[in-house]
């Protein structure tokens, strides 16, 4: 039977121990890899800990990532930033497949047999627009993705530390001591996390810090508005989605793990995420939108658009859903987004699969029409290939594409940043998943911007556009007011 170069790394108290590398095996590997290999992955089985909890106690990395879909147990917290990958312009899904392709051929990755699969992680995202130039998110950039120094990944029962490691000029007795040391440290964080004392807040007590929020102009929505659908009456375009932001400040910090652990308590149906490139603001969210999945060679994608509010009773429930089904501007909206997507990956798919009719997705506080789509990728396309040929979808931009696409800006009057572009992770042998950044906030210390958008049609209502953007707008910051300490 072959050998495991990593052995339990638990004592008979069920608690971490070391990992027991096998530093022959592991150096006998190292020999074998060629020369330009310039990195290590190792992937470590750990016992059980929160990814989010542990993310909570390494705030000070730089490069902080959070992604996690509760209802799927499955969660991933990282730090750092061995090396980055970064592109703008039009061709920046490209370029980062090429990059990607690079880096493949630079790691060597060393794992358990039974552990997730070994292959490393990057994560990352894509700004709205091709290029992305703001002040405020220029941290971000236009499409930036890390090879994180640290992850922890929790599939359902299943833990693993993933550590990336400089591979040339050390020697294995080298490369085990830094794992050894970081094993060590997550050892550390687990103990501290297990070992938490709090104290029970005082009976009756109420929080009492806010957030101040600057309300935008009604009036000015009601024009944006108007001259979208003069538009679209004049057939420039036959859907436009037009996005708000809504600025907040605080007295105090906004503890940003505790507005995702809030989202995550609320929004089990979403993905709750978060970016801190660098050192600088934290663009975070619960998005009910999937870009796409790749598995192998499996396209998983949806169509997201319509919505309606939740009802207070199962029978107010049930008939706003069949109010949603039933309207012919919700359901031309949702249209117009699953035909642009089959179109987009018949290109690259024989079988583009989806149901006739839509169904309806509930959130806690917002139900929408919801198709899901599968298709068998039939040409050598990667995960980056495909975000680009479906992003922006109808649901976060317009129809068609390229002649509602250049009018947002103008009409909007906000840049968007990574607002509606495509995050997620992927690995390097193909797998991955990109959500779309809806129902998101961009967080420095004490202040930020909200985002929300909404899809205008021929006879979309300014009225119900606000109010559907002001459901839209509540769940982040609801979190943002539970997470002021």
């Amino acid at each position: 039977m072959k050998s495991d170069p990593l052995t339990n790394t638990t004592n008979h108290n069920g608690e971490p121990g070391d990992p027991e590398i096998d530093l022959p095996f592991l150096t006998r590997f190292l020999r074998k890899q060629p020369r330009q290999k310039q990195w290590l992955s190792v992937s470590i089985p750990v016992p059980a800990v929160d990814p989010l909890a542990y993310l909570e106690q390494e705030t000070e990395s730089d490069d902080l990532y959070y992604w996690e879909q509760p209802d799927r147990s499955f969660a991933m917290a990282s730090g750092g930033a061995l090396t980055v990958l970064k592109s703008t312009g039009k061709h920046r899904f490209a370029e980062i497949s090429r990059q990607s392709r690079d880096l493949h051929h630079q790691i060597a990755s060393f794992s358990s047999r039974d552990s997730i699969p070994d292959e490393p992680i990057l994560l990352g995202g894509y700004s709205f627009s091709d290029h992305n130039i703001d002040r405020e998110w220029k941290n971000f950039g236009a499409a930036r993705f890390v090879l994180p120094e640290w992850c922890i990944v929790k599939k359902r029962d299943k833990h693993l530390l993933k550590l990336a490691l400089p591979l040339q000029n050390h020697s294995p007795e080298a490369i085990l001591h830094q794992i050894q040391n970081r094993f060590a440290h997550f050892t550390g964080i687990r103990e501290k996390i297990l070992k938490y004392k709090f104290d029970p807040p005082a009976s009756g007590r109420q929080n009492a810090h806010k957030i101040h929020v600057k309300e935008k102009s009604v009036s000015d929505w009601y024009l944006q508005v108007d001259k979208a659908r003069n538009m679209i009456s004049s057939g420039d375009f036959q859907k436009i989605v037009l996005a708000r932001d809504l600025e907040f400040h605080s007295e105090h910090p906004i503890h940003v793990t505790c507005t995702l652990h809030h989202l995550r308590e609320h929004f089990p149906g979403c993905t709750i995420f978060m970016i801190r490139a660098e050192n600088g603001p934290v663009f975070l969210g619960a998005t009910p939108e999937r870009l796409i999945a790749l598995q192998q060679n499996r396209i998983l994608t949806e169509g997201l658009a319509g919505s309606i509010s939740r009802g207070e009773s199962a029978t107010e429930d049930a008939a706003l859903g069949h109010t949603l089904m039933e309207s012919s501007k919700d359901r031309e909206e949702h249209e117009i987004v699953v035909r642009d997507i089959h179109n987009n990956l018949s290109s690259y798919s024989s079988g583009v699969e989806y149901p006739e009719k839509p169904g309806i997705k509930k959130l806690s506080n917002v139900q929408h029409l919801y198709t899901p789509i599968t298709a068998r990728v039939n040409r050598n396309a990667t995960i980056h290939d495909l975000a680009g040929l479906l992003h922006p979808t109808p649901a976060v931009g317009g129809y068609p594409r390229t002649s509602a696409i250049p009018h947002i800006n103008e009409i909007e009057t906000i840049n968007r940043g990574w607002y509606a572009g495509p995050i997620g992770w992927y690995n390097l042998r193909g797998s991955g998943e990109f959500a779309v950044a809806i129902r998101s906030a961009l967080v420095h210390n004490h202040r930020g911007r909200l985002f929300a958008g909404c899809g205008i049609v021929a006879d979309s209502d300014p009225d119900k556009e606000w109010a559907e953007a002001e459901l839209k707008l509540k769940p982040v910051l609801n979190a943002l007011k539970q997470a002021i300490r």
